[in-house]
């Protein structure tokens, strides 16, 4: 069956996102980043954007690869365990 969690064109914008390799490390966002999804697939080539949350707490939008993420599903276990991870470094920085 084919759905966003397994076929990124399906994505939509604000779904919840990892990166998946290091293509962008270069920008402080290396694999395992989280971010969200703000403009999803137009085809013909054109990159997808997301947004994510820079180490001084100001954020930034991404131009993205179909490869380079997925959707996190908060139905399954393990990336609800990669969100709380997420959550709870966010609040360690707020404090």
């Amino acid at each position: 069956m084919r759905n966003k969690y397994c076929d990124n064109k399906l994505a939509e914008e604000l779904d919840l996102i990892m990166l998946t390799n290091d293509a962008h490390k270069q920008h402080g966002l290396p694999c395992g980043s989280l971010g969200t999804l703000t403009y999803s697939y137009t085809g013909f080539d054109r990159p997808l954007y997301a947004e994510f949350a820079a180490a001084d707490g100001s954020r930034f939008e991404e131009p993205l690869a179909l490869d380079d993420f997925r959707v996190l599903n908060e139905h399954q276990k393990e990336d609800v365990s990669a969100i709380v991870q997420f959550l709870k470094r966010q609040a360690r920085k707020n404090a």
